[in-house]
């Protein structure tokens, strides 16, 4: 590609352009599928916000899509590059520029690996509250661009509320300074709440203003064994009125049970075999002895459920014990189903959880498809991942995944939900963007994108279908 001469001289020996091993690091993010992977022509590394300026005004003037990419953490091909595309992957600009404990914020860079930002803030008595269940591998550009939710989501909301301020690179070059220190803004339009969620498809976050909370005196754990998963479903109804809750989880029986017999024998946790359903459930309170007494209103409400506590705990240990069994289950579907299986993302009113946790189970019936059952109970964000039978060949899954997937979503829609919230659309829900948004809806998001990238240049084909 004779036009990346004009990339050589921006980044000198941060691209990477004749190294196919090297490229096909950045073809494809986490997103279950492997056919949507795609090796991009170049790769470039940028150290400053000049460098990401320089790139999108070259991406316009020789038409070339350029694809941002953090951790590639995500699940649902947002990162993955564009026919004959670059990728700016941000690895590079990974700097914590400021603790500021007076304010409670922090200013990063995009690269920040979200585990690494709450090991600086522990000294300090602080945490970042928007975090998503992969902070090992996940950075806060990728959390801001996609809103990441996670387990705590239904105590402290998703990335959207802790977002200050940003630096925005626009998809035609411009650099946007967008908000800052401070708690109240109202002045013109929510450019910034318009960029936090839009998947790096109107914009790439350079430097990123963050508000961050005091961490919890203490907290404690309970996991509880229900016998069905109706049951442990209505019980989400009756603990989320816990005023102490941080986390609610749920795990279907089967799913729970595999994931936790493919763990370490040293690291697994004692589960009944007969029971159906489990629910992880995290509280938070000033000192132990306040979260004890949560803990056994808790455990008092589970057996009201009939449901029973399993594992309890409010050291590190019980703590490490549940929330990794919780943490392994996508990473089990992943191993055992390869490329055949579709992580999903709905999320349907939290009073609707019943109705759809028994549409999960007509649907493995429906479709004689096994489906993992998971997800943030707390908030009504569900999991729910069809994994192909053994038996099927695996011409027939991809017809298959598409019939179910559009029963789940109609379904979905249905109960007052929609079909993501936390992962994003990416590339690989826009065709069942049309299932949960009217054409107008739909044609308003494509006038706001074309206003800000009229060449079409900045992630094309990820959120709305390429025309």
């Amino acid at each position: 590609m004779k036009e990346l001469q004009g990339l050589r001289e921006v980044f000198g020996n941060d691209l990477i352009a004749d190294n196919g091993r090297k490229l096909s690091r950045y073809a494809i993010d986490q997103v279950g599928d492997q056919s949507y992977a795609r090796r991009p022509d170049a790769v470039v590394f940028p150290t400053h916000r000049d460098q990401v300026v320089a790139l999108m005004q070259w991406a316009n003037r020789n038409g070339i899509p350029v694809t941002p990419r953090g951790g590639g953490s995500g699940l649902a091909g947002a990162a993955i590059p564009a026919p004959g595309g670059v990728v700016c992957s941000f690895e590079k600009m990974n700097g914590i520029i400021e603790v500021d404990t007076g304010n409670l914020m922090v200013v990063v860079e995009p690269g920040v690996v979200t585990s690494h930002l709450d090991e600086v803030l522990k000294p300090h008595g602080l945490f970042f509250a928007g975090y998503p269940m992969s902070e090992d591998i996940c950075c806060i550009g990728g959390n801001v661009a996609e809103n990441a939710g996670g387990g705590r989501a239904i105590r402290y909301g998703t990335t959207a509320h802790y977002v200050l301020g940003a630096e925005v690179v626009t998809p035609t070059g411009r650099l946007l300074r967008l908000g800052g220190k401070r708690l109240k803004d109202v002045t013109g339009y929510n450019l910034l709440q318009l960029m936090i969620g839009s998947e790096g498809t109107l914009g790439l976050f350079t430097q990123l203003t963050i508000r961050v909370v005091p961490r919890p005196g203490a907290r404690g754990v309970l996991f509880a064994a229900f016998p069905d998963s109706a049951r442990a479903s209505a019980a989400v109804t009756v603990l989320r009125r816990l005023t102490a809750l941080s986390s609610l989880e749920f795990i279907d029986g089967q799913t729970a049970r595999l994931t936790n017999a493919g763990l370490p024998r040293a690291q697994q946790t004692a589960l009944p075999p007969r029971a159906d359903a489990f629910l992880l459930v995290e509280l938070e309170a000033a000192s132990e002895a306040d979260v004890a007494r949560e803990m056994s209103a808790a455990a008092a409400l589970i057996g009201e459920s009939e449901g029973a506590v399993v594992d309890s705990g409010s050291d590190e240990e019980p703590m490490q014990r549940v929330w990794r069994l919780r943490k392994a289950v996508p990473w089990w579907t992943k191993r055992v189903a390869g490329s055949y299986h579709s992580l999903e993302d709905v999320v349907v009113p939290p009073a609707r959880i019943p109705a759809l946790v028994e549409f999960a189970d007509q649907l493995r019936t429906r479709y004689a498809t096994p489906i993992a059952v998971f997800g943030h109970a707390g908030d009504g964000n569900f999991h729910i991942t069809p994994m192909k039978p053994e038996a099927m060949a695996p011409g027939q899954w991809s017809g298959t995944i598409d019939r179910l997937l559009r029963d789940l979503y109609g379904h979905v829609a249905d109960l007052g939900g929609t079909i993501s919230g936390e992962h994003g659309i990416g590339r690989k829900r826009t065709r069942y963007l049309s299932l949960v948004l009217s054409a107008e809806e739909i044609a308003v998001l494509q006038t706001v994108k074309r206003a800000l990238d009229p060449n079409n240049v900045l992630n094309p084909g990820v959120v709305l279908p390429v025309v």
